[in-house]
């Protein structure tokens, strides 16, 4: 068994090694899912085009034996995601009569679009009245109000904005506006200018909109380099172009954000909603590597390989952190897209990690570390917790993230890093905020990643990290992965944190996380088995749809995911052992 684990984790490793792209990043090619495949559509149908034939083969690929189509890869029928898939096909379909495209349409089930986002697409094909997409400017007001209430314990968790309708595009520029997360204010500001171009038409506030969407605008031509966020920012500037007025500068903002968007576009024929998440990937494969010690004298080359390739991807990370001190999810060296807690924390405690694997300048090293720390300092929230961007509606303190802030911390104040500041209180804060989020059930839900067994592994790890290993929190979440789990050795459950079959990532980092408190517990060694039965033969596994960026529009797989984590638990095995 030894033998086998051993070499498992050797082809795992050396398999993760052979995905480093040549500038020394990790990235993995995120999957396809019907709202980001839906929006590149439509951009075509509004440019009078018809979209290619391979955009329209991945949704005769993809529509489920119910004649439904899923948000993400786990293709579990999505009324929403189906609504959309429907208009964009009846649109191509009146555009360019396909009997075999008849036929699919036929045979999808007639269901009326409730999320307002869809119902956007209806209006602007003329199937939905615009002035209906909206709530009232009089409800403002009250609008206000609900948010003050949402603040209130218990109430909070009970009151949820509505999603058939939008806000009026009067709360554009409000205090309201303002406190909304960043990615809703993305999605919005080209929402307000599609209703206001076909409702009031109020000059101003059209002005004032295109201002707000050209001053976000990223050096690479996206907004947010989230493709749907892009998409609509490129519609409304159709729109503009239409309805407005028509300018070079209208005209040159459509070309380059189409032109991003086709980078999304994948083999498949279908389009994945972010870029990249490059920082991300690159930060966990460092952490990843420079877990793995060597097994014996056979493994010295591999190891010493294991270390050019972590300088290689900590320099990679050091050139792209922001002047801020953080870390964006997806790499661009000027700044323009914004530190997140996530990203930082793990660039961080990545860097942290290469300082006894790397040749790179030390002192380098050493300034992008505090620049690091500063920034996760100065964003802990009042409660002890952090959050994805900044505190607001919609932004709330994240299990999976505090976490990872702890242990960059944890990790700084175990260095030999030079002049560095004391973590403990901010440790300390994140640790009572940790702990009084267990649900009464024994789990941590998650807001980024499938779900409750993530929120809960990435809990457990940070105690039992942190000395509290014996704790009523800690025995509660094991006891909850332990009665998880599936027959088959693994854990899986949807973004929704139903149940599911097994995937390889949530048995990885949940047998991780019960190694951390005992390497012989039973769920753990059924986990083990479970990642070692299901590798490849070039110490691969088959990614899964872990990854959730946005409940309505769906999660993704990214292969690195299903390298990393099996390759930090079969470690971790490996080290409680040797």
């Amino acid at each position: 068994m030894k033998k086998e684990i051993e070499s498992a984790l050797t082809r795992g490793t050396t398999f993760l090694i052979r995905q480093q792209c040549e500038a020394g990043n990790f990235e993995g090619q995120l999957s396809s899912s019907t709202f980001p495949s839906c929006a590149y559509a439509w951009i075509q149908l509004a440019r009078s085009e018809t979209p290619e034939p391979a955009l329209i083969e991945w949704f005769r690929t993809n529509q489920n034996g119910d004649a439904g189509w899923g948000l993400d890869t786990a293709n579990i029928s999505n009324a929403e995601a189906t609504r959309f898939a429907q208009i964009i096909l009846e649109q191509v379909h009146q555009r360019a009569s396909d009997p075999a495209l008849q036929k699919l349409l036929a045979s999808i089930p007639k269901l009326p679009p409730h999320l307002a986002l869809v119902k956007l697409a209806y209006a602007a094909f003329d199937e939905f009245d615009w002035n209906e997409l909206t709530f009232s400017e009089n409800a403002l007001p009250l609008m206000k109000l609900v948010k003050q209430l949402t603040k209130i314990p218990l109430l909070g968790s009970r009151l949820k904005p509505p999603r058939h309708r939008l806000p009026p595009v009067a709360m554009f520029n409000t205090a309201m506006f303002d406190a909304l997360f960043i990615a809703e204010q993305h999605t919005l500001v080209p929402v307000f200018i599609m209703i206001e171009l076909n409702t009031a038409k109020r000059p101003e506030m059209i002005a004032s909109l295109f201002a707000w969407l050209k001053a976000h605008v990223l050096s690479d031509g996206s907004w947010f380099r989230v493709n749907y966020i892009t998409a609509l920012s490129v519609l409304a500037l159709i729109e503009l172009q239409e309805k407005w007025e028509a300018d070079d500068e209208i005209a040159g903002l459509i070309e380059r954000g189409i032109a991003w968007l086709d980078k999304t576009q994948n083999p498949d024929g279908g389009c994945r909603e972010a870029l990249n998440l490059n920082v991300w990937d690159t930060a966990l494969s460092v952490i990843a590597l420079t877990d793995v010690q060597p097994i014996d004298a056979k493994t010295a080359l591999h190891n010493a390989e294991l270390a050019d390739k972590v300088r290689d991807a900590a320099q990679w990370l050091v050139e792209h952190q922001n002047s801020d001190g953080g870390w964006a999810f997806s790499g661009l060296r000027d700044s323009t897209l914004p530190s997140d807690a996530d990203d930082t924390a793990l660039g961080t405690l990545a860097l942290i990690r290469s300082l006894a694997d790397t040749s790179n300048d030390q002192q380098t090293l050493y300034a992008a570390i505090h620049g690091g720390v500063t920034w996760l300092k100065t964003q802990q929230v009042r409660d002890g917790s952090w959050s994805t961007y900044q505190p607001g509606q919609g932004d709330v303190g994240c299990v999976s993230i505090t976490a990872h802030a702890i242990e960059a911390l944890l990790a700084l104040d175990k260095s030999d890093v030079t002049d560095k500041p004391n973590v403990q209180t901010e440790i300390q804060r994140g640790l009572n905020w940790l702990r009084r989020q267990i649900h009464r059930d024994g789990y941590w839900r998650d807001l980024w990643l499938a779900k409750d067994t993530y929120g809960t592994a990435c809990a457990i790890a940070a105690l039992v990290k942190t000395g509290f290993a014996d704790t009523a929190e800690v025995h509660r979440g094991v006891e909850w992965l332990e009665h998880s789990q599936n027959a088959d050795g693994g854990w899986g459950e949807d973004m929704f944190g139903n149940p599911t079959e097994s995937t390889v990532e949530q048995t990885a980092w949940s047998t991780y996380a019960l190694l951390l408190t005992d390497p012989e517990n039973r769920a753990a060694q059924n986990g083990i088995n479970f990642l070692l039965e299901h590798q490849r033969d070039d110490g691969s596994w088959q990614e899964a749809c872990v990854g959730i960026y946005w409940e309505i529009i769906g999660g993704y797989a990214d292969p690195i995911y299903a390298s990393v984590f099996p390759i930090l638990a079969l470690n971790q095995l490996t080290q409680t052992r040797s």
